[in-house]
């Protein structure tokens, strides 16, 4: 979609003129053509894909983003969804001051505080390219099992990602995951918070984005802050202060990030799938 396209549509949304002077890339993302829109009426970020390829993909993430500006974060304002585009407001990033992670720490805490009476949510979305399924469960080792591990391993053995040898081990793995998890209730999650989908925006505020939004175990975001890095001590501290985890989360870290690590098992191959079966090795 080009330039005039954009114009046209944002002017009929917003109720006034707005005119599009210009466009330019913005790389980082894997799965989406991104860009920066210069209006007339200031800045905005936009994502383009197909959306037969991808149907709903956009609108489910302006709903993701909708629930999640319930908290505390900073989040981007949905402005325009469609079929094969989402238009959000522009962001600048800033360099965080010395108490931006504790900010983070508190406003995840408070994020996670957010609870609903069911695990999932009011739609299915996606996880990057991959559809996720939020069904409603009333427990979360159901949830876990049906709605994230189980769908990840069959697509991932059936693409010939991992060995079906891994089938009975993981069945093994299911029987357990109720002894592992402490009870929880529901809590509004990110969903996919590693730290390339968080920042610091102006006014040193903790801002979130790229969310696959559900109401799940509130340990799941804190272990995906935990597979890739870029997270501040002081965050955790932060948040245990606000919302105090129970025990033994270190040990459900491995736990939580299997399917993070399935995900990327199916997006990305390589290496991942050895490190999902080191997983199994430790809690079967």
């Amino acid at each position: 979609m080009d330039a005039s396209n954009f114009s046209e549509l944002l002017t009929s949304e917003l109720g006034q003129e707005c005119i599009v002077s210009g466009t330019a890339p913005v790389h980082g993302g894997d799965i989406n053509a991104c860009s920066k829109l210069t209006t007339n009426l200031g800045l905005y970020f936009v994502k383009q894909n197909s959306g037969h390829s991808y149907p709903n993909m956009f609108r489910n993430e302006a709903n993701g983003l909708k629930a999640l500006s319930t908290s505390s974060f900073k989040i981007p304002q949905v402005i325009l969804a469609g079929d094969d585009f989402l238009v959000l407001e522009w962001l600048e990033k800033e360099k965080p001051s010395s108490t931006f992670w504790t900010q983070f720490g508190q406003s995840l805490a408070k994020m996670h505080q957010i609870q609903d009476s069911q695990f999932g949510f009011e739609e299915d979305n996606y996880i990057g390219s991959l559809t996720q399924s939020n069904a409603r469960k009333n427990d979360w080792a159901s949830f876990f099992i049906e709605n994230r591990i189980e769908i990840q391993v069959k697509l991932a053995v059936d693409r010939g990602q991992l060995s079906k040898h891994l089938l009975g081990k993981f069945e093994q793995l299911y029987s357990r995951v109720e002894h592992w998890f402490p009870v929880e209730k529901p809590s509004l999650l990110h969903g996919d918070l590693w730290g390339g989908n968080a920042m610091c925006s102006l006014e040193d505020k903790p801002t979130l984005f790229d969310p696959a939004v559900y109401y799940g175990h509130r340990e799941m975001d804190l272990a995906m802050t935990k597979l890739f890095g870029g997270f501040s001590a002081e965050m955790y501290r932060a948040y245990d202060r606000v919302f105090p985890l129970e025990k033994g989360f270190e040990e459900r870290v491995n736990l939580c990030n299997l399917y993070p690590l399935l995900v990327h098992v199916n997006l990305f191959g390589g290496g991942y799938a050895y490190q999902v079966e080191q997983i199994l090795k430790r809690f079967i």
